[in-house]
């Protein structure tokens, strides 16, 4: 059974001692640019095996026969990085535990900020198979609060706090829905956050004095 496995956020963190994108046949990561690592868009193929290795170069590169230039046996894609794509991710490379160290103490602030907030959910800082990085800083209104996720980030919007919601479950997206992909299915939870939980910010370009002035606006508006 091959493994694909979906790393696209997780440069850095491990499961239980092991690296993230170490457990796949496949694995992926994304490079957007909000990442710990970027090199503003494209991302990464991770693969013990030469003959995936050679074959995702192949498809990636318009799938150019090496005997004779522009005679194609296959359709591939023009997916190549760039070099300066290139320059830019293996520097950021070089900074991803500074970025991850960053991050953290900026998910730590906040988990202080917000602990005494009732009716909202956070991530945990660690269990007992990894050690949280933060990639971004969620935050799960209970529904009994009477207030969606849309309606707390539009009143912070108006304070001039940038937010984002939660990922769409993939059953409810009409692309899907329309495809005949699923039908009838309920996952509660995943509806659940997907109304209800929300981001704040957390970029790596966050200062201190941004931060707080953040927490000064959620407090306010949750309390």
């Amino acid at each position: 059974l091959a493994i694909i496995e979906d790393a696209a956020e997780a440069h850095g963190l491990e499961y239980k001692g092991r690296p993230c994108g170490s457990f796949g046949t496949l694995s992926v990561l994304s490079f957007y640019a909000n990442k710990h690592v970027t090199s503003g868009e494209g991302g990464m193929i991770l693969t013990n095996d030469d003959g995936l290795a050679e074959r995702c170069r192949y498809l990636r590169n318009l799938c150019f026969e090496p005997e004779r230039r522009f005679v194609h046996e296959e359709l591939g894609w023009n997916l190549r990085m760039t070099n300066l794509q290139a320059a830019i991710g293996l520097a950021q490379i070089e900074q991803l535990d500074n970025h991850i160290a960053k991050k953290r103490r900026m998910g730590a602030r906040y988990r202080e900020a917000f602990s005494s907030l009732e009716g909202v959910s956070l991530a945990p800082a660690s269990t007992s198979f990894a050690e949280n990085d933060y990639w971004v800083f969620g935050m799960v209104l209970d529904k009994d609060r009477g207030q969606t996720a849309t309606e707390l980030m539009s009143a912070l919007g108006k304070q001039g706090i940038g937010t984002r919601p939660f990922f769409w479950p993939m059953h409810e997206q009409p692309v899907f829905k329309r495809a005949g992909l699923f039908e009838n299915d309920q996952h509660p939870v995943a509806e659940h956050i997907a109304r209800y939980g929300l981001y704040v910010p957390s970029g790596l370009s966050l200062t201190d004095a941004e931060q707080d002035r953040v927490i000064d606006v959620v407090l306010d508006t949750l309390k």
